[in-house]
């Protein structure tokens, strides 16, 4: 398969750690407009299950259109405050290693297959590689917002 996942695998699992070794700093929030900790992985959850299906699918259709996602409103709707740190990163790990084994055993027929948006089109492969990214992303964001809830701290 033409899909480049090296160290894949490694940065889902440094990611993991860096949520464990910062689990006492969860639920604080430095501003209204500021997610915490918890609410970032809740986001990259939403974000696996989103892309679970996307990843799917577009090895069944050639062209497919999706829900939008609104990242704000999903925040509000799952009220994470009150649930378990350390079940949310379990569950971020474990559906990032089960997307990893969907990827790694993809159909490389489908990977032209495309998500019809409003502003463009994005294969398949595409969306697999801007996952990954996305989650890069996030974890840069997570170690900033680590820095900065320390330096409040201080």
């Amino acid at each position: 398969m033409s899909i480049d996942c090296i160290n894949c695998k490694a940065r889902i699992e440094s990611f993991e750690i860096l949520m464990i070794r910062n689990a006492d700093l969860a639920d604080i929030r430095l501003a209204p407009d500021k997610w915490t900790l918890k609410e970032m992985i809740a986001h990259l959850i939403d974000s696996a299950s989103n892309n679970h299906q996307r990843f799917v699918r577009l090895q069944l259709e050639p062209v497919l259109v999706f829900p939008k996602y609104d990242a704000e409103e999903w925040k509000n709707m799952t009220r994470i405050g009150s649930f378990d740190y350390s079940t949310l990163v379990t569950l971020w790990k474990t559906y990032n290693v089960l997307l990893l084994h969907l990827i790694e055993n993809m159909n490389p027929g489908a990977l032209n297959h495309v998500w019809r948006r409003e502003d463009k089109d994005i294969s398949l492969e595409a969306l697999i590689h801007d996952y990954f990214a996305h989650m890069d992303l996030h974890r840069k964001m997570f170690e900033d917002r680590v820095e900065e809830i320390g330096a409040r701290k201080s």
